[in-house]
């Protein structure tokens, strides 16, 4: 039996979570005060004409429907449905946007802490 937590977010509310160009997600780390690494899934839709910063905690992103385009330390990756990737925390931000004339559903982990 497993027991993963998953919420789903709107954009907006994402958000308004995660800042534009600011880091809230401490906020929710401040929450933990371990070394115990949780990895935290969040997903929402990305529509055609939208850009979106991925947050520094984003350990793993996973495409779940459409396509998608990732520019991350100058170097661009296109993911289709069912693909994923893994990226390195603290490091470069990396650009999420729909590629064609389509959404992007994306599911991501992000890092937390907790006091196990």
């Amino acid at each position: 039996m497993s027991n993963t937590l998953v919420n789903t977010f709107s954009l907006s509310t994402l958000l308004s979570y995660l800042g534009s160009g600011s880091n809230r997600f401490g906020v929710l780390t401040n929450l933990f005060k371990s070394n115990l690494e949780l990895l935290v899934p969040c997903q929402f839709t990305l529509e055609k004409s939208e850009v979106f910063r991925i947050p520094s905690a984003c350990k793993e992103l996973h495409i779940l429907a459409g396509t998608a385009w990732i520019t991350v330390a100058g170097r661009d990756i296109v993911l289709t449905t069912g693909e994923k990737v893994s990226l390195e925390t603290n490091k470069d931000r990396a650009i999420l946007s729909a590629l064609g004339n389509k959404s992007v559903s994306v599911e991501f982990l992000l890092t937390a802490h907790s006091s196990g």
